[in-house]
């Protein structure tokens, strides 16, 4: 009886430090695409078309979505540098939208020996708003959650998580 209880105790360790490191592993793309040692971003949110105005979508109200989110991951610093960055792009013509959601940091080119700004990462999509922004600014918020859950995933150990 003693034995079983040993085995299986044995065998929760295991599957559990498994399921552990499974969860924590990063890949080579994650790593190079969000590590950054957990340093703060600057935000870059680009001027809207006028199509955006039609439906009461503005740059402040995307600017507070985007710094409020990362101020809340502790991620955010107006240090108005090029990188590391956080670059917001949505576009508006008619009842078509395109909003993309791209990182920014400095990548070393051997050929060169230069470090320059790069997109590492980027998420995009599409479709129709129906004259509401409200549908935007949902499709922007829930970018913005998977762009943070992804960086704190990669950074955990740097941003001390």
């Amino acid at each position: 009886m003693l034995t079983r209880i040993a085995v299986v105790v044995a065998v929760l360790v295991v599957a559990t430090s498994s399921m552990a490191a499974a969860q924590n592993d990063t890949s080579d793309l994650d790593r190079f695409g969000l590590f950054n040692q957990c340093q703060p971003m600057d935000l870059l949110v680009e001027d809207l078309p006028s199509d955006a105005v039609d439906i009461d979508l503005t740059k402040e109200r995307i600017q507070t979505m985007a710094e409020s989110r990362l101020r809340a991951a502790r991620l955010y610093d107006d240090a108005q540098r090029i990188a590391p960055s956080l670059h917001i792009s949505i576009n508006v013509v008619g009842v078509a939208f395109n909003i993309s959601v791209t990182y920014w940091k400095l990548v070393y080119e051997p050929a060169s020996e230069l470090f320059a700004p790069a997109t590492t990462w980027q998420l995009k999509g599409s479709g129709t708003h129906g004259g509401d922004a409200g549908y935007i600014l949902q499709g922007l918020s829930e970018y913005l959650d998977r762009f943070v859950l992804e960086y704190l995933r990669v950074n955990e150990d740097a941003c001390g998580q």
